[in-house]
């Protein structure tokens, strides 16, 4: 071959690796916008069967889990089928025992071990080589800073008449498709009040809101090294009037302080940060802060939400645990069809020890916490699991799930960045 030849054969192979790595590129960019439109934008959006609620993101995030595959964006994890086929066994076999051996006190429901299964499914598939995590992050905080200016303008134009808190109050006709009526789709502040609490306007609760821009924080400080848009976080953050989202931090940030002393120290600038700027928002949102510290105390109500996610979910189990049965739970759906079972109270922690017992429990904890850690984002692994525990009822609410799945297994960082989450 003569050296002309093989110039070109050489250009021309460069240039089929490079129009490769350009449609990768592009496919990563669509899966990762997919992925963010489905679990943010849409995210009132589905429908309820039988009265529950079934997420778009289900199937959406389905559907492009399958394209990355095909499109070789996307690989087999591994750890992560390691992890959940653990999980499925101790699943079925507190389902095979509750079947064969039933307890009168409690019912069974196999749809329930089937939507945990489809639903954790979607983390044995994660990004191949030719996936550019990078591009989650930037692509979720752009998302969110859209989301928390949206939140900023909708809380604001209520007090000039403008009142979209409720796509189905603003737009009846949506109602057949959305999932609102389970959730707080009126948020007043409190009871007799006319001011409602901002939502972000695309997500379902205020409490969710503040949950969403508690990640972009973790994200744009801790692993970025960024401040730019922490006032943009912040400001949105207080018209929620909701604690979850801190709550949630202040949980994670302690662990990982404890991960190396100088994550100790940047926490600390972050403590001092957070003080300051919780006596200047008592200044300037008295209302707003007052609200959110009004509400340290609720657990000791029965009467309060707090109380109904955190307290009240437990006392079955504390009567139940001097029971064997304990160990292996009483089977799917158990939780909700309890004879003493009260509406109102739902916590997932809870759910998964009466229906799988203790160790379906670990079995769980080991599968959550395992397949989303990366020790590179360590704060935000570690956030992910302090989100879903305070977050209550989001064992199979999967707008969260596949956001957390997409940030903790899907992104990452560059050695060009900042700051690292940890060493």
């Amino acid at each position: 071959m003569s050296a002309a030849s093989l110039s070109r054969h050489e250009t021309l192979r460069d240039d089929a690796v490079a129009d490769a790595e350009d449609q990768s590129a592009r496919n990563g960019r669509i899966f990762v916008h997919g992925t963010l439109i489905a679990c943010l934008i849409l995210q009132r959006f589905g429908a309820m069967p039988g009265g529950s609620a079934l997420f778009i993101s289900l199937p959406l995030f389905a559907l492009l889990l399958g394209w990355g595959l095909a499109s070789g964006i996307a690989t087999l994890r591994p750890r992560g089928i390691a992890l959940y086929f653990v999980f499925a066994a101790c699943t079925l076999l507190s389902t095979l025992i509750a079947l064969t051996t039933p307890d009168g006190r409690f019912g069974t429901s196999v749809p329930s071990i089937v939507a945990i299964l489809v639903t954790y499914s979607f983390t044995l598939i994660g990004p191949s080589a030719r996936f550019d995590r990078t591009t989650v992050f930037r692509l979720f905080l752009a998302y969110t800073r859209f989301i928390a200016a949206a939140g900023i303008v909708q809380w604001a134009v209520q007090f000039i008449g403008i009142r979209i808190f409720s796509f189905m109050v603003t737009v009846p006709a949506l109602k057949p498709v959305l999932v609102e009526p389970q959730f707080n789709f009126n948020p007043i502040l409190h009871y007799g009040s006319t001011i409602l609490r901002s939502n972000g306007f695309f997500l379902l609760e205020p409490s969710m809101f503040s949950q969403t821009l508690v990640i972009a924080v973790v994200i744009d400080y801790f692993i970025l090294g960024r401040v730019k848009y922490l006032p943009l976080y912040l400001v949105a953050y207080m018209l929620s009037f909701s604690g979850t989202g801190a709550l949630s931090l202040a949980l994670a940030v302690p662990f990982y302080a404890c991960l190396s002393a100088r994550n100790f120290g940047r926490v600390a600038g972050f403590a001092i940060a957070g003080v300051v700027a919780l006596v200047l928002g008592s200044i300037v949102f008295p209302e707003q802060v007052g609200s959110m510290l009004s509400r340290t105390n609720e657990l000791s109500y029965s009467g309060s939400s707090g109380y109904a996610r955190f307290i009240g979910p437990f006392l079955p189990i504390a009567e139940l645990s001097h029971e064997a049965r304990i160990l292996i739970g009483w089977g799917p759906g158990a939780t909700e069809r309890y004879l003493y079972f009260k509406e109102g109270t739902g916590n997932s922690i809870a759910k998964l020890i009466t229906d799988y017992g203790a160790i379906g429990i670990t079995a769980f904890l080991a599968m959550f916490a395992g397949t989303l850690w990366r020790r590179e984002t360590a704060i935000l692994s570690v956030l992910a699991l302090t989100t879903f525990i305070i977050g209550g009822g989001y064992l199979l609410f999967t707008p969260m799930l596949v956001l957390l799945f997409l940030l903790c297994i899907w992104g990452g960082t560059t050695p060009g960045d900042a700051i690292r989450s940890a060493r």
